[in-house]
């Protein structure tokens, strides 16, 4: 009897590791794609880079839809739908970025009904000059 008990709860144990794994594993901001992956993982963006891409990698969702919807100013800019393919897919959508659209930019990830899986953000600010670079540069240096 008492590893019947053990073979249930383990059992119960394997379906909600299975079913807790489901959804978006990872995602990120990045500058490019290379080989389905993100290059770089990014949090603050600088107004010199004009496109921005949003990586996703989705498990246990196969033959479902969801969305990457792109955020600024509490309003949507952009919304990009995938169809899932596979058990495990990656998914990335990108955004062509304007130098006056400094601050916060989010993007959710959005399941068919639209419930949101995933939120993350990142802050676009303005790049510094090259003479804002020198001086920030000459006061940090030292002589020996």
């Amino acid at each position: 009897m008492k590893a019947i008990k053990l073979l249930l709860i383990s059992l119960l144990f394997v379906g909600f590791s299975a079913h807790a794994e489901d959804g978006v594993s990872r995602s990120a901001f990045t500058t490019a794609i290379e080989e389905k992956e993100p290059v770089d993982q990014l949090s603050e963006v600088t107004t010199d880079t004009t496109k921005i891409y949003f990586f996703t990698e989705i498990l246990g969702m196969e033959g479902h839809t969801i969305s990457h919807r792109w955020e600024y100013g509490g309003e949507v800019r952009a919304e990009v739908s995938f169809n899932i393919g596979a058990n495990r897919w990656r998914v990335w959508s990108s955004k062509n970025l304007m130098a006056s659209w400094t601050g916060e930019w989010s993007v959710s990830v959005v399941d068919a009904g639209g419930n949101i899986m995933s939120k993350e953000t990142f802050n676009y600010v303005e790049a510094k000059s090259e003479t804002e670079s020198t001086t920030d540069e000459s006061s940090t240096m030292t002589k020996e």
